[in-house]
């Protein structure tokens, strides 16, 4: 946040926002809802670029095999609307002066068989700073 920092309120209430939203995310899965979250989890804490889903059981907070990982893909069921309407629900990231403040990671990533993008070429999810 370019040095600044929360007050103990700002934080609890970042904290509460994000434990709704994963709450509101767990209950939009409708089957296999506990392996395909922590698959999710496992995305989010994995330590650089997830390239193959077995992988991800390797991930701390990934305490399933990957067979469930490829069960839970093949059987599982999000209900889109419900996390939808949960995402639209998401405050944006604001500025004291109002302005959304996003960051873009804008580093070249390496594309299998297709060596690597250039920096004009590459686009990535904004995500809040």
């Amino acid at each position: 946040m370019s040095g600044a920092s929360l007050s103990e309120e700002q934080v609890t209430a970042c904290r509460e926002r994000l434990a709704e939203f994963r709450q509101e995310f767990y209950r939009s899965l409708t089957r296999w809802s506990d392996a395909l979250f922590e698959l999710a989890d496992a995305v989010l804490c994995a330590p650089g670029p997830v390239t193959s889903l077995p992988e991800l059981s390797l991930v701390g907070v990934h305490r399933r095999g990957h067979g469930s990982t490829y069960a839970a893909l093949a059987d599982g069921w999000m209900d889109v609307d419900r996390l939808r309407v949960a995402l639209a629900g998401l405050d944006l990231p604001r500025g004291s002066d109002g302005q959304l403040r996003l960051a873009v990671d804008v580093t070249p990533v390496a594309a299998p068989g297709r060596g690597m993008f250039t920096a004009a070429g590459a686009c990535a999810s904004a995500v809040p700073m």
